[in-house]
């Protein structure tokens, strides 16, 4: 423990995190441009929350004419029982570990700028974080983030250190960042541990990500050009498999005939999100309309599309069929010619630029039949008693909290949404 006269410098940041920290970064969560806070929010109270979703209804409803006859209705004149099917909401963990240096406390203490030490370290964690949520939204449980579309080159022996270099073109690269961990995942068997050295876009439209070999497959062999390689998160140890992350949009609305929320979707097939294949077609606006009238035709739970989500080039493809409609200020006394079109909406739904949406995907969501079940938000798992929260690291001088939250996606009707995939972008890349 670190003290100055009058002063308890261990006690003003555990004070410092537990109590101003915590609701300033959930605050800020809540509020940040991610899809996740386009959808509503649910404590979750019990052990989880169960749901039943009819596949019908119940025909309990004759007509008998006009006349003044004595027909008695019985039980058999009925066909009741409509198949339901029992849905089960959990939620998964997601945890952040902020680390601050003995020597950077002493130094702040030393010059009166702890807290601006402390902030630049907490900045580091939640700038992970971020990128991590706004991830979770379109993913899926299984950790699986994209695939490496291309390898570039291998530098076998990066900076003399004996560990390979791949510098890879992949799918969804905006959702990661350098720092972070990947697990390329060989042939579906073996996973090669990377970590993101860097990213270079130099090129518009154009990324390649730089991964430097952390601990290489089992077998040994690795050829990343003609291989099938999937690219995962590095959920703790990869021998005991991918750890679960959000049930995301992956696996709700993408992904059909598979078992979601404990409801196997192959045998419940109505249950299925509609999902369109455009085969590298430009999206129209008569196709988003055809699909909208779609989903509320099909549904009886009176959903109706509000959202329309996608990359930036998807979207702007639309905007740019949308320019009869351009909004332009004329006003010369502000010395100043504004053109532009400020939050599009179209129909019903408003159009979304997410730099975290999969692959080529177009989502057409209905934001109040999804929603984040929480079963506790962000805030720090102490150590032992009820005030603590930095631990030292035996055997070094880093000091290290764990930040936790307790979350997953559910939904209030699975035919509410629908989406489009292999959608082509108007910009050629070499993707």
């Amino acid at each position: 423990m670190i003290k100055m006269t009058n002063f308890n410098v261990s006690q003003a940041i555990e004070d410092f995190l537990k109590i101003e920290y915590t609701d300033g970064l959930t605050n800020e969560f809540n509020t940040m441009e991610a899809l996740i806070n386009q959808f509503g929010k649910e404590d979750l109270k019990g052990k989880y929350k169960t749901k039943s979703f009819a596949l019908g209804v119940t025909d309990n409803i004759r007509a008998l004419g006009k006349s003044n006859d004595t027909y008695v209705l019985g039980v058999n004149d009925y066909t009741n029982g409509a198949d339901t099917v029992e849905a089960q909401f959990d939620t998964t963990k997601l945890l952040g570990v902020f680390a601050i240096t003995d020597e950077a406390i002493v130094k702040g203490t030393t010059d009166g700028s702890i807290f601006n030490v402390l902030q630049d370290s907490l900045q580091r964690m939640q700038l992970g974080l971020k990128h991590t949520i706004n991830r979770y939204g379109y993913g899926s449980a299984s950790g699986k983030i994209g695939v490496v579309s291309s390898q570039v080159a291998t530098d076998a022996d990066f900076l003399g250190t004996g560990r390979n270099m791949y510098e890879i073109k992949m799918t969804n690269s905006h959702s990661v960042l350098p720092g972070m961990g990947l697990l390329l995942r060989k042939d579906g068997s073996n996973y090669i541990t990377c970590r993101i050295f860097d990213k270079t876009n130099s090129s518009v439209h154009d990324e390649t990500v730089r991964v430097v070999e952390i601990a290489a497959a089992s077998d040994g062999t690795v050829d990343l050009s003609s291989d099938t390689v999937e690219v995962y998160a590095r959920q703790l140890d990869p021998t005991a498999a991918v750890k679960a992350e959000y049930t995301g949009l992956e696996d709700i609305v993408m992904t059909q005939n598979n078992t979601i929320f404990n409801v196997d979707r192959s045998v419940y097939k109505a249950l299925n999100c509609t999902v369109e294949d455009l085969e590298s077609e430009i999206i129209t606006e008569e196709k988003l309309r055809d699909m909208s009238d779609h989903v509320e035709l099909s549904n009886s739970d009176g959903a109706v599309i509000d959202l329309v989500a996608s990359n930036h080039r998807i979207i702007s493809s639309i905007e740019k069929q949308l320019y009869q409609f351009k909004q332009y200020d004329m006003d010369s006394s502000k010395g100043e010619f504004g053109l532009g079109r400020p939050k599009v909406k179209f129909d019903n739904y408003s159009l979304f630029k997410d730099k975290y949406s999969r692959d080529a995907n177009i989502y057409m969501l209905d934001t109040k039949k999804i929603y984040e079940l929480t079963r506790k938000d962000f805030g720090w798992l102490t150590k032992g008693g009820a005030a603590g929260i930095l631990e030292r690291r035996d055997g070094s001088e880093i000091y290290e909290g764990i930040m936790t939250k307790y979350a997953d996606l559910a939904v209030e009707s699975f035919k509410a949404h629908a989406a489009f995939k292999n959608v082509a972008h108007e910009v050629a890349t070499s993707e």
